[in-house]
Order: C-alpha cells, then structure tokens, then sequence
C-alpha cells in the first residue's frame, strides 16, 4: 500500500508543480490546498460510543504550490494518541471540477495503561494507518465543494512488519503468506464530504467514510479501523 502510494503521490506532485499558479482564487476556503506559500490549521473530530471522549485530531497544511500540499497531523482517537504527515495533490483540474490524490499516514504509539480519560488498563502495541484517496470534486459558485471519492487503507503492527521485513527471503515468511498471517490488513473506501465556507478564511468540512473489506463492509469492532462507517467534522482557519 505505502509503495504504490508514494508512486502515485511521485506522479501527482509532479503533476501539480508544473502546473501550478494559475488557480490561486479557487484556493480559497480549501481545506486541503491552501495557497502557495500559505498556511491551513484545522481541527477535526468524531465520536464513537466504543471509544470515551475527546476524539480530536489538529492539522497543519502547507502550500507548496497552488495544487501540492503537505501537512503534519496529531491528536486523540479517544484512546490511542496519534501523530502522522499528510500529503495532498491536483492531478487534473479544469476551472470549478478536479480530480485530486491525498495521502495520510498516521503511527499510533503504544499504550501501556490507563489513557486520558479511558481509566481501563489496557496494553495496546504501536501500530499505523495509512490511506490514499482519489476524489472528484466541483466547486460551486458560492465556494462550496462537493466531493466524492474512492481509496485504499492499510493497517500494520509495527512489531510485526519488522519482523515480516526482517524475514525476508526466507520460509517463514512464505509459510505466514500461506497462512493469511500477515501483519497488515488492507481495505478500500468511499468517501463523500462538502466543504462549506463559514467566512473567507473558516470553512466547515464534514465527510463520511465507508470502509469495506473483501468487497462487504466491515463489522464494528472486527478490524483496528473500528467502524463500517466514520463521519467526521472538521474546521480549518487560512492564515
């Protein structure tokens, strides 16, 4: 998943450098590309009854273009901490409609105990999410964005794809392909959200994603991912 990721990312970056400024107005009010040269911070929530509150995730983006931005992201699902990067691209754009590529990537350390305000004793060992989604989006003449996607998730131990990684090459780790006992789980998604302008520099972003394995939706608390279905809401303020 990480490898495929990161040669789409390759391919959509440069894409996006070699055609940027000409769009610098439709940047406005986006929460995932802001100008080049100019600053995102948003704040992103959801809740679940499975996990205690807060869920809180904040956000920092970059324009590096006016179609490629990177970002670092950090917070809480409730009972895990989590930080991690995010990466975001245009691949094809033509005035209010574009396809766009975005990568996230967050590492989850380990949890030995109590947590926050999950006063069970739990033992959790560090783990990743990886994800990378490809979204067709249209943009309104009131600045809102309506978007609509597909993408992948992967989830791994850390533990365990250092050993699978330090295997290789040899019979464990074909006998553990045989087996289906692999550190790591992959998934596909569809994704739709709005963005909706608030002022010219706050936009509120809500989006729900559906997460399926082997074709069928998950079952809630089957796989690290939690849930078949995950709404979130966001806000993110343009410095």
């Amino acid at each position: 998943m990480k490898i495929i990721s990161t040669f789409i990312l390759c391919a959509v970056a440069h894409i996006a450098l070699s055609q940027q400024g000409r769009f610098t107005g439709l940047n406005q009010n986006d929460p995932n590309y802001p100008a080049r040269g100019r600053f995102n911070a948003g704040i992103l929530t959801t809740y679940t009854s499975k996990t205690p509150p807060p869920v809180l995730f904040g956000n920092i983006t970059y324009g590096i273009s006016n179609k490629f931005s990177v970002g670092v992201v950090g917070g809480t699902t409730g009972n895990l901490a989590g930080c991690g990067i995010k990466l975001n691209a245009v691949i094809w754009q033509k005035k209010s409609f574009r396809i766009a590529y975005r990568m996230i990537s967050i590492y989850y350390p380990e949890r030995n105990g109590k947590f926050l305000f999950d006063r069970s004793d739990l033992h959790v060992m560090p783990w990743m999410l990886s994800m990378g989604v490809i979204d067709t989006e249209w943009r309104t003449k009131k600045g809102i964005r309506w978007a609509l996607g597909i993408g992948m998730m992967e989830t791994h131990c850390i533990d365990g794809m250092i050993k699978l990684f330090s295997n290789l090459g040899h019979h464990r780790q074909a006998e553990e392909e045989e087996d289906g006992d692999l550190p790591f789980e992959t998934y596909t998604t569809l994704q739709a959200g709005v963005s909706i302008p608030i002022s010219k520099k706050l936009t509120f972003h809500p989006e729900v994603f559906t997460v399926f394995k082997d074709g069928r939706l998950i079952k809630p608390g089957e796989h690290k991912v939690g849930f078949p279905i995950i709404a979130t809401v966001s806000l993110t303020y343009s410095f």
